[in-house]
């Protein structure tokens, strides 16, 4: 006897197989549960670039006085040599350029940053969802994310030590002449922090793989 093939009943098995996929990449071990340790230092490291960036953004003049205060920073003589042939060359003549780069570099680094740990800790909610559609458009959007916060981990990383240069390169150590403020300068702290930063990415990259 001959049979026709029933479609639908063929059909539902490739659905079923492209759902378990999504379900598999959004329920590894590396993604089941979020980093907490590091969405909650982005979140920080994010808040504090996003806080300076917009300060320089609301301040609306911060391009026009970055020339004088690079100026009054080199007069002060504690800059590293190679740091201020640097800025005399590149900097200074280009301060206004400059000052709208730092500003809006800032401000949507910190804003990357804090996305993607927000996106982090909402992950458990995309993976319960049932929706094939949702459940894809939210691991393509995490991927995209998670490059995005490479960058702007990379770029706090070199804003931290800019600003670690400009103030002349403190002593990172015990230092008893500072012991009500503190001897780890803010630019240097930031910076360790985006270092953090870039290895949990490189790492939850890998893992994903």
């Amino acid at each position: 006897m001959i049979t026709q093939p029933n479609v639908h009943i063929e059909a539902r098995p490739t659905e079923q197989s492209v759902q378990r996929k999504l379900d598999g990449q959004l329920s590894r071990p590396s993604s089941q549960n979020p980093n907490l340790a590091l969405s909650g230092l982005q979140l920080i490291v994010g808040y504090t670039w996003l806080l300076a960036g917009v300060d320089k953004i609301l301040l609306g003049t911060f391009p026009d006085q970055l020339s004088g205060m690079l100026r009054t920073t080199l007069s002060s003589g504690r800059l590293p040599g190679f740091f201020v042939v640097m800025l005399q060359g590149l900097v200074m003549p280009n301060t206004t350029l400059f000052g709208f780069l730092i500003e809006w570099s800032e401000t949507l680094a910190g804003l990357g940053l804090m996305t993607a740990g927000l996106l982090a800790l909402v992950r458990p909610l995309a993976k319960r969802s049932r929706s094939s559609t949702r459940a894809r458009l939210f691991a393509s959007g995490e991927r995209l994310l998670g490059i995005l916060a490479l960058l702007a981990a990379v770029g706090t990383l070199l804003l931290g030590l800019s600003y670690f240069l400009l103030d002349g390169m403190p002593a990172p150590w015990f230092v008893p002449g500072v012991a009500y403020g503190g001897a780890i300068q803010s630019g240097l702290f930031l910076a360790e922090a985006s270092v953090v930063l870039i290895a949990g990415q490189l790492a939850q990259h890998s893992q994903s793989q």
